[in-house]
């Protein structure tokens, strides 16, 4: 009987280990996602686009990681306007900055008065224009 009962405690603390070190693995894989991202799930600084005077569009805030930025009715956000792609351009929030990317269209984005050719990190008050549309990059801090 003793040695049943001793094969018992030794399989336990067997499973207890393995499940402390599963515990602590996936606690540093979350802690290292966070550091890598610079975001918790929710936690993304809101970012407004906010259009330049005479044009008829209204200002909008995200919170999301990622916004599409185009004529495309299943973009983010949405620009009717010929001069735009109908995916222009993509803002994502990673390392825990904004960063702008164009999407291989056909007009180009610019960010103030720059041609945007690789990811760029945004700050706030930066110009972005898609064809003929400039937007004002607003960051919550």
């Amino acid at each position: 009987m003793n040695a049943i009962l001793s094969f018992i405690l030794r399989m336990i603390l067997i499973l207890l280990a393995y499940i402390f070190i599963g515990w602590v693995s996936f606690a540093v894989f979350k802690d290292l996602k966070q550091q890598a991202f610079g975001y918790r799930e929710g936690q993304v600084p809101a970012l407004t686009l906010v259009p330049t005077a005479g044009q008829q569009m209204q200002e909008k805030q995200f919170t999301s990681p990622e916004i599409i930025i185009g004529r495309d009715p299943t973009c983010d956000f949405i620009l009717d306007d010929e001069t735009v792609s109908l995916r222009h351009c993509k803002l994502f929030f990673e390392r825990k900055q904004w960063w702008v990317e164009d999407m291989d269209s056909t007009n180009g984005s610019f960010l103030n008065e720059s041609e945007i050719k690789t990811r760029t990190i945004l700050i706030n008050n930066d110009e972005l224009r898609l064809g003929q549309v400039t937007l004002t990059i607003k960051l919550d801090k």
